[in-house]
């Protein structure tokens, strides 16, 4: 059985659909395993679709991939910004039924640019944002904390903040690791604030983000 590498793209910021096809290239480069890309999004894009039922802003878009029934089967969501450098096949066997990334700031909080999915979404996080978004919304922009802030620390809070983390040597975060070379046998690159892609230009990046 495959996989879902899954994405959001919610317009009006930065990110187009020109980001979704490069992650999306990035992915059938390196997964041998059996996938389907999809996106997540309330504007056009080349790949599988599903239609974004929310204006919700920013980085809150992605609260949407927790309504029930949306996410069915194995599924890893990446942000846009991630840069896929090489094989990634061990990402898609995750025994956890839900996972974030280990925050490269903070191991004892979690990261969204990367979560897992086992079978479907876990309970709560999508009913407790949309009875009242704006309130939540207003409650993390008020108490972020460094790492602490947004829809990472919402889902956080959510599930009690008893979450399983996904870290690997093979996965690595541009500002923590990536900025004096590639290390060898980095397979994913997380971007995590700025700089952003658009604002580097390694030869390592030319080389993966195209």
């Amino acid at each position: 059985m495959g996989i879902t590498i899954l994405c959001v793209l919610k317009s009006g910021g930065v990110y187009d659909s020109t980001w979704v096809d490069k992650l999306k290239r990035g992915v059938e480069r390196n997964l041998t395993v059996p996938h389907r890309f999809v996106c997540l999004s309330d504007v056009a894009v080349d790949c599988e679709r599903i239609v974004m039922r929310h204006d919700w802003p920013g980085w809150w878009a992605k609260i949407g991939m927790f309504e029930p029934g949306l996410i069915n089967g194995k599924t890893l969501y990446l942000d846009l910004d991630t840069i896929i450098t090489g094989n990634m096949d061990a990402f898609t066997d995750f025994q956890n039924d839900f996972a974030m990334l280990e925050n490269f700031n903070d191991k004892t909080f979690v990261g969204s640019g990367m979560m897992w999915f086992k079978d479907k979404a876990p309970d709560g996080v999508y009913e407790r944002f949309a009875w009242f978004p704006q309130r939540v919304m207003d409650h993390y922009l008020n108490v972020k904390n460094g790492s602490y802030m947004g829809d990472q620390a919402f889902i956080f809070d959510t599930l009690d903040r008893k979450i399983d983390k996904i870290s690997s040597p093979a996965l690595r975060s541009y500002k923590k690791h990536c900025r004096n070379g590639l290390p060898e046998g980095t397979s994913i690159v997380c971007f995590h604030g700025r700089p952003r892609p658009t604002e580097i230009n390694p030869p390592w990046l030319e080389r993966n983000w195209i």
